[in-house]
């Protein structure tokens, strides 16, 4: 099953890591049918501007704060649930501080690993779990120094029966004029599948 047949569904979008909330931003461009469902995000200013830029209302949210029943995931046979999680890349990034996204290692980017413990709480209590999870960040996730964090993830994930799907994307390769190289990664349960898409010229400039 490919992941536009699983996304037939009404989404209801739950970001963590949401900052002022532009994976929503993608979908409102492509006319998704969505709801913002939950919203996690600690930075008091980042909520501010995601509640003026989509016209809503939630509050500051920490993630360590949050459990599996915080989602209420429920009726999945209705909605596709998609959870994303572009977590801090402020100790991973070549821009940043380099202290790496390791498990228990206190860093901002090592909050990811606060989503496999509510992924694993909603597991072990047999709850309904997000049908597909996106992750964007800078390349350097799978990095040198990263690389073993990152292959610990995957099998996480992997282990809680999700397919995962990655590559490193440029932006001027998709209509962008601008040299931005990311990571995006989908990871799909009910044996879903992903392509990504193919190249398309470049028409814009900076003049």
């Amino acid at each position: 099953m490919k992941i536009c047949e699983i996304m037939t569904k009404p989404i209801r979008l739950i970001e963590t890591f949401a900052g002022y909330g532009s994976q929503a931003m993608a979908l409102k461009r492509i006319n998704a049918d969505f709801e913002h469902y939950k919203v996690v995000e600690f930075d008091k200013f980042a909520i501010k501007s995601y509640n003026a830029v989509h016209d809503t209302n939630f509050k500051t949210m920490d993630i360590k704060d949050v459990n599996a029943e915080d989602l209420n995931i429920c009726d999945a046979d209705k909605y596709t649930y998609l959870l994303t999680y572009s977590f801090p890349c402020t100790d991973i990034s070549n821009a940043g501080q380099r202290k790496g996204m390791a498990k228990n290692s206190g860093t901002r980017s090592g909050l990811l690993w606060e989503v496999e413990r509510i992924l694993k709480e909603l597991h072990n209590k047999q709850m309904e779990m997000p049908q597909i999870l996106f992750m964007e960040n800078v390349p350097q996730v799978h990095g040198k120094k990263n690389i073993d964090d990152f292959k610990m993830w995957l099998e996480v994930l992997t282990g809680l029966g999700y397919k995962n799907y990655w590559k490193d994307l440029n932006a001027k390769d998709y209509g962008v004029a601008q040299n931005r190289n990311r990571t995006y990664m989908f990871s799909i349960k009910e044996g879903g599948e992903y392509v990504f898409p193919e190249k398309i010229p470049l028409k814009k400039s900076f003049e």
